[in-house]
Parts: C-alpha cells; sequence; structure tokens
C-alpha cells in the first residue's frame, strides 16, 4: 500500500469516527455503544492499530500504548499525576531501541 492510499485509509477512518462520535452525541445513534468506546483515548489505541495492521510496528505499539495509559486512570484507580514519569521512561527505552539510529 502506497503512502497515498494509507492517507486515504486514515482520512476515510477519522471521518468515520467523527460521524460515530457526532451520532453519539446528538444520541442518534440506534444502538448503545459503551461509553469507552467514544473517548479520545480509543483514538489513539485505533491510530495505533491502523499503524500496526500497515507494518509500522513502533508507531503504532507507542499509540497504543499512550491511549491506554491514559484510559487507564478512567477504570482504576490510578492518577496519572503519579505515573507520568513511566512516560518518559517508555520513550527513553523506545530511543534506546530504535533499530534505525546510526
Amino acid at each position: 500500500m502506497n503512502s497515498r492510499d494509507k492517507r486515504s485509509v486514515l482520512g476515510g477512518l477519522f471521518i468515520l469516527i467523527g460521524i460515530l462520535f457526532l451520532l453519539d452525541n446528538l444520541r442518534i445513534l440506534p444502538v448503545e455503544i459503551p461509553y469507552y468506546f467514544f473517548t479520545w483515548q480509543m483514538v489513539l489505541v485505533l491510530i495505533g492499530i491502523y499503524q500496526l495492521l500497515s507494518g509500522e510496528t513502533n508507531g503504532g505499539l507507542f499509540f497504543i500504548v499512550l491511549g491506554l495509559i491514559f484510559w487507564l486512570p478512567e477504570y482504576f484507580n490510578i492518577r496519572f499525576r503519579d505515573y507520568w514519569p513511566v512516560v518518559l521512561i517508555a520513550v527513553g527505552i523506545g530511543f534506546l531501541l530504535d533499530k534505525r539510529r546510526n
């Protein structure tokens, strides 16, 4: 899949997600969809899944982990302000493990 096709698929995905958010906000959706599917954190996870399917493993994992990090405090007794340094540690590990460096 070339770059133009990837951009088209990603653009279509954003449009679809935007339509679903809008329909849910206006209470037009005929089906009750759980709240956690309509969060900005889920958008990060979906971008990560798309990137994984496109063959971009590092970027995909980054977005999935980032989405989950922001998602966890809503469902567990975790305060993000206590654990935000984990994001810095993960970014540092990512730099150390990056295979593209010279």
